[in-house]
């Protein structure tokens, strides 16, 4: 089911499966991608409880292997309506704990909130468990362009900054081979090549907000907060028009990595009965 939302001069389009982003028009321009799937058939999945790949679709978690696919599973499950208004929803998703696989009762919760020139997504984790949980989280907006070749990234800090490379046989990123990708500078010149490894992942940086511009012109603001690393994916060798700027806590597997889930780069743990959020917004300017 498809909910709609209009403020002012804003427009929305939120699909209730996996609470997916699927249009942000603000001032007659649609900022986010269309879903082509001849290219990529979604605009803006919730990664949780898993961020990419873990080794072998396997980790410990608890003492116990269980499998865990990519980007984990709120992506591909329906949420509910909690309440809604002209320009707010929030949706939720329950997760009940299952033998061999995430072991866990956990609720996610999104609300999206509409403005006139923005809209404001908050990510709520909140474990009803009577011990901590560990989760990973991140977002996957995808902006459209028309040519990646044309576009230019720029962080809010200046940031010395280097990526790891995917391995693309074992789906692991390399943790001693890596990319220079800023040198105390702003500003991250993009283009189709560099994502023939794939993701292109930040995973040390102080930036809480990138500015995504082609020939000058703004396409998107993207800030975020409680998000500590940030990946940037377009699909290789494709050409497509859309480039996806992803706050992130957690990632892919790195191969020196022990393989159990609470030990992982970037993990998330939560205490009993506590509420986790993260915020991202996505702004024309």
């Amino acid at each position: 089911m498809i909910i709609e939302l209009s403020h002012n001069n804003a427009s929305a389009k939120i699909e209730t499966k996996g609470a997916e982003l699927k249009s942000l028009i603000i001032n007659g321009r649609e900022i986010m991608w269309c879903s082509d799937p001849a290219f990529w058939g979604k605009s803006s999945p919730v990664l949780f409880p898993a961020v990419g790949n873990v080794r072998n679709n396997k980790t410990v978690i608890g003492g116990k292997e269980v499998s865990l696919g990519k980007h984990g599973f709120a992506r591909d499950n329906e949420f509910t309506v909690i309440r809604r208004s002209s320009n707010s929803v929030i949706l939720s998703y329950r997760h009940l704990h299952k033998d061999g696989e995430y072991p866990y009762d956990v609720t996610l919760s999104l609300q999206y909130n509409l403005f006139g020139d923005r809209i404001e997504v908050t990510y709520s984790v909140v474990n009803t468990n009577d011990d901590t949980i560990s989760y990973c989280i991140g977002a996957h907006p995808a902006i459209a362009c028309k040519n990646l070749d044309d576009c230019t990234l720029t962080f809010e800090k200046r940031e010395k900054a280097s990526t790891p490379v995917m391995d693309l046989d074992t789906r692991l990123f390399r943790s001693k081979d890596r990319i220079e990708r800023l040198n105390g500078t702003s500003k991250l010149a993009l283009n189709y090549d560099m994502f023939d490894n794939d993701v292109v992942y930040f995973d040390n940086i102080k930036s809480q907000s990138v500015k995504l511009t082609e020939k000058n012109k703004t396409l998107a603001v993207i800030s975020y907060e409680g998000f500590k690393t940030l990946g940037l994916w377009t699909p290789a060798g494709k050409r497509a028009g859309f480039i996806c700027i992803e706050p992130w806590c957690g990632s892919d597997d790195y191969d020196d990595e022990s393989g159990i889930f609470e030990e992982k780069r970037g993990i998330q743990i939560l205490r009993r009965k506590s509420t986790a959020k993260y915020k991202m917004t996505i702004s024309a300017e």
